[in-house]
């Protein structure tokens, strides 16, 4: 606010350096026309009295009317206040009095000369003094300007080190998240191998006694024939019984022994499967986890050059 003040008395002060009461009545009927002209680009430009305009545009606005010396030494002084806005009002009585200084020109030389070589005088040391006034506003608001720059740039500086510690505290979080999901693995891996030990100890137990009950069947049947072979004491009978027997034994002998290889293979099959089951959801939880993570990071990483950015 203080550089756009002490712009406005600037431009005021080119206005009042231009100031003269005294003008001719014919001079300004010269230019009216004229002066209506650049009064009405004035007010559609910057509708409010308070309003400020563009210096680029009120010269490129200027220098497309029909050619006259006020407008370009209007045109002139814009470039000589090197500011990028100026108040409409200051405009205008630099406008009003350019026109009056046009017109006091119609006067008679004895009557005006002195009066245009004092305003030439006082126009040439008032100058300098706008300028230095100027200078020491654009000084001011540049001084302003790398206070903010200063505080911002550190800000910044202290944002981002915020986010490097989060991005490390993530890494770290995730890490540990792995550590433990890992930790876990193995132990339901631990918990299923047992489970499968003692299954495996069961159906041996299982198996065992199967085969003793066979056996006693068996030994069962041979007692028979031996009592069958005491009473009757038919030899032949005996043998036959026998041979039977045998075959019967060595029959169910090789079923027991297909049907152990056949709960082997099944077991074996069956382990294959579990490991293969377990090892693919293992591997699918790996790379879950990896590609959050690596989403994670990813999503920090961009938060961070966005904020830098802005």
């Amino acid at each position: 606010m203080q550089s756009v003040d002490a712009q406005d008395d600037d431009a005021h002060d080119l206005a009042h350096l231009l100031s003269d009461d005294d003008g001719d009545a014919g001079g300004r009927s010269r230019v009216a026309l004229f002066t209506e002209s650049v009064m009405a680009l004035l007010s559609r430009m910057a509708p409010s009295t308070g309003d400020e305009i563009a210096v680029e545009d009120l010269k490129v606005e200027l220098m497309q009317l029909p050619h006259d010396s006020n407008a370009l030494s209007l045109v002139h002084l814009l470039n000589e206040v090197r500011e990028e806005y100026v108040p409409r009002e200051a405009v205008c009585q630099i406008w009003r009095k350019l026109n009056a200084s046009s017109a006091s020109q119609c006067v008679p030389l004895g009557s005006s000369s002195k009066l245009k070589a004092a305003k030439r005088a006082r126009s040439a040391a008032s100058i300098p003094i706008v300028r230095s006034r100027l200078l020491e506003s654009k000084r001011k608001q540049a001084e302003c300007d790398l206070k903010l720059l200063q505080n911002r740039i550190l800000l910044l500086q202290q944002e981002e080190s915020k986010a490097w510690k989060k991005i490390v505290q993530t890494k770290d979080r995730a890490q540990e998240i792995l550590q433990i999901r890992e930790a876990n693995m193995k132990r339901q891996e631990e918990k299923s191998l047992q489970a499968m030990a003692r299954e495996q100890a069961t159906r041996s137990v299982q198996k065992r006694q199967h085969v003793l009950k066979k056996e006693s069947v068996v030994k069962k049947k041979h007692a028979a024939i031996q009592v069958i072979s005491k009473k009757y004491q038919d030899v032949e009978l005996v043998k036959s019984e026998s041979r039977r027997l045998k075959a019967e034994r060595e029959r169910l002998q090789l079923e027991e022994v297909e049907r152990a290889k056949e709960k082997r293979e099944s077991v074996r099959r069956q382990e294959d499967a579990l490991k293969r089951q377990k090892q693919s959801e293992r591997v699918a939880q790996d790379h879950g986890v990896a590609l959050r993570l690596m989403k994670k990071v990813i999503d920090d990483e961009r938060a961070i050059r966005e904020h830098k950015q802005r």
